[in-house]
């Protein structure tokens, strides 16, 4: 298949990962063990899909460089999610910390020219401009609402803003880290299994002293559990597509920039399932993102 396929298969399952998120922290539920938890069940996943091939990698030429690289993604993914978790939490807005973490595919649509000598364009990036344009257009609120004032702290005034570049910085990094493992000749799955390592260690490491209230309310944790299973699926696919559309993109930022137009499909969805609004600036967002793909996959 063509690498735009992937991209935008990745971007319509990162959506049913979104929705499920959604509705698990809408209930209460903390994004950090959210984030555990499916990390947890994705992890057996990539573990299972790698069963046949483990000892072939563990014992390959190049095994060291692709650990030294799947640590390097899964660390920087790890502080990534948390940064962009919290960011989003406490920004004034959430689309304000949602722009500038989707602002990654600027550097890293550049650098990989210089890194890994991928493809380069002004054309190819006029559109990941439009991409980007469009994202902020369609998340950025002229005013947030009356419930999110509420829950938004203001004594921490602008400390969000450093925790959403911290995110964009972690999401840049964990593409160089996920390529420069496909360039060492390792599939998705073995890659995505050391990156997911990576994170299950780290998210443990911060709910630790939480891990055992998490089992304590029966009837939350059978509600939680066939929730996060299904986020754990969706996290699951959408890493394998995420590092095959990286592997075959002519250049990571291309296939990051149409990932990243989730943000498309969610605000269709967010209309019927969260009664949201379609104004005129909302549909230059989808019209700016539409033309960027079509400049990007042409």
């Amino acid at each position: 298949m063509p690498w735009f396929v992937y991209s935008i298969l990745s971007a319509l399952l990162f959506v049913g990962l979104y929705l499920c998120i959604r509705w698990l922290t809408d209930r209460g539920f903390a994004p950090k063990q959210i984030l555990l938890f499916m990390i947890g069940f994705a992890l057996l996943g990539f573990l299972a899909a790698t069963a046949p091939s483990l000892r072939k990698v563990l014992n390959s030429e190049n095994f060291l460089g692709f650990l030294a690289a799947g640590t390097f993604a899964g660390i920087f993914s790890s502080i990534g999610h948390w940064a962009d978790f919290e960011s989003i939490k406490w920004a004034p807005n959430p689309g304000f910390s949602t722009s500038i973490r989707n602002s990654s595919i600027l550097p890293v649509t550049i650098l990989s020219v210089i890194l890994f000598n991928s493809q380069f364009h002004f054309i190819k990036l006029f559109g990941v401009f439009l991409i980007l344009a469009g994202i902020i257009a369609l998340v950025i609120q002229r005013q947030a609402s009356s419930g999110e004032r509420r829950i938004r702290n203001i004594d921490h005034k602008n400390y969000w803003v450093p925790l959403a570049f911290i995110a964009l910085a972690g999401y840049t990094l964990t593409v160089f880290g996920m390529k420069k493992a496909t360039l060492l000749g390792y599939s998705p799955p073995e890659i995505c299994l050391c990156i997911y390592i990576v994170n299950f260690i780290f998210f443990s490491i911060i709910c630790r002293k939480d891990f055992k209230s998490y089992f304590q309310d029966k009837a939350r944790l059978k509600f939680f559990l066939p929730l996060v299973f299904a986020c754990a699926f969706f996290a699951f696919a959408v890493n394998l597509l995420n590092v095959k559309g990286i592997e075959l993109a002519p250049n990571p930022g291309y296939h990051e920039a149409i990932r990243s137009t989730n943000v498309l499909f969610i605000t269709f969805l967010a209309i019927p399932l969260f009664s949201a609004s379609m104004d005129k600036q909302k549909i230059m967002g989808v019209i700016s993102i539409v033309a960027g793909i079509f400049i990007l996959v042409l």
